[in-house]
């Protein structure tokens, strides 16, 4: 059969990340795109889809109530539905379950679990294989350069020596060495930390992110290297809470560069440059009380 899918998701970027995985792994096969639940909905009414990849937090409409709209219509009560979202607290989780959900994958993720979700689903429930979108095509060949989520790197990008360490007092703690301790205190002066983002990889792990500078486009910080650096291009999700009012803006984006602070491989302390890829209303307007508070 010829797979119909339908990508929804407000953020262009992800929705082109979606799409490219989906057309690898089932050549010849249809896919819709939708940026909201609204038009996500009319899409659905407007021709036969067979297969939904959903964002949970949408203007408009979310992805709860379009998954909820689909249960309640004849057409629609059976079909697949994967629900992609930076939300995986458990009371979420709970509820896209009650409300049907087929499949659920927290952002961000690599590419080889998505694929295996998804190939997972279409296979339980269409009877579709990977290689089969259309009749007569053949099974992908998956490629690294592809990017859902590329490989981290084993080694620190190219070193470059800079004299602002801003905020890396803040990300050494009282576990730094003496010697890196002195470091950062001859150059804490030169700039001000202007608060602390936890970032969750694509390829795995969390880094504390202490901000550097931060807009309603970007943010700058630096981390502490431990293990495997993130990918240039990486998929993240990046959670900046106001402290005042709790309020949290999780934020989908991409890592768009990194730079070792100090002029040596092996380098410690990480400077990253996150680029942001939603345009949700609710996620900038605490993103900006945020800004307001720390520029």
């Amino acid at each position: 059969m010829k797979l119909k899918i339908l990508v929804v998701d407000d953020a262009a970027f992800v929705r082109d990340l979606v799409k490219k995985a989906v057309r690898d792994t089932y050549p010849g096969c249809e896919i819709n795109e939708a940026m909201d639940g609204k038009k996500a909905i009319s899409k659905l009414n407007q021709r036969e889809i067979n297969l939904v990849l959903c964002d949970w937090e949408m203007p408009e409409m979310s992805g709860i109530e379009v998954l909820e709209w689909m249960r309640a219509d004849e057409r629609y009560k059976k079909t697949p539905f994967m629900m992609i979202t930076s939300r995986g607290e458990r009371d979420h989780v709970i509820k896209a379950v009650q409300a049907g959900v087929s499949e659920y994958i927290g952002k961000p993720f690599t590419r080889e679990n998505f694929v295996a979700k998804v190939s997972k689903v279409v296979l339980k429930h269409l009877g579709v294989k990977p290689g089969q979108g259309a009749p007569g095509m053949s099974s992908p060949t998956a490629k690294s350069s592809d990017v859902l989520m590329a490989k981290p790197v084993q080694a620190a990008t190219k070193a470059a020596p800079s004299n602002d360490m801003s905020g890396a007092g803040v990300l050494m703690g009282e576990q730094a060495a003496p010697a890196q301790a002195a470091q950062i205190e001859s150059t804490k002066a030169k700039g001000k930390a202007k608060g602390i983002a936890s970032v969750r990889l694509g390829s795995g792990g969390t880094v504390k992110l202490v901000l550097k500078d931060i807009s309603l486009q970007e943010m700058l910080g630096v981390f502490r290297r431990e293990g495997n650096l993130p990918a240039l291009l990486e998929p993240v999700v990046v959670d900046v809470i106001d402290q005042d009012s709790g309020d949290v803006a999780r934020i989908n984006g991409y890592v768009r560069m990194m730079q070792a602070q100090e002029a040596h491989p092996d380098a410690e302390t990480i400077q990253m440059r996150i680029r942001y890829v939603d345009d949700d209303a609710d996620k900038l307007d605490v993103l900006s009380r945020f800004i307001a508070k720390v520029r």
